[in-house]
């Protein structure tokens, strides 16, 4: 993933089954929470600059019609809180 617009290219299909499980999530809770390691394995931080990192993840929930909320936590990683729109 190299700018914005590369969230929907996953060489693995990962971002397809992060979808998928916050999709359920969704349905279950009416939201999904996603944890640093996973923020982390789909937007690397030392790939990606903090600004765009952001614009990546809210453009993937978008993408999908959901609102994303993107925490970053006194220890130094980030949540994010997703929910339909």
């Amino acid at each position: 993933m190299d700018t914005t617009n590369d969230f929907r290219v996953d060489r693995d299909g990962g971002l397809e089954t992060l979808a998928k499980r916050i999709e359920w999530q969704i349905k279950q809770r009416g939201f999904c929470v996603v944890f640093e390691d996973e923020v982390e394995r789909y937007w690397p931080s030392e790939k990606i600059k903090p600004a765009e990192r952001l614009n990546q993840i809210e453009a993937f929930a978008k993408s999908r019609g959901w609102n994303a909320s993107i925490l970053n936590t006194e220890t130094g990683g980030t949540r994010v809180i997703i929910e339909d729109r």
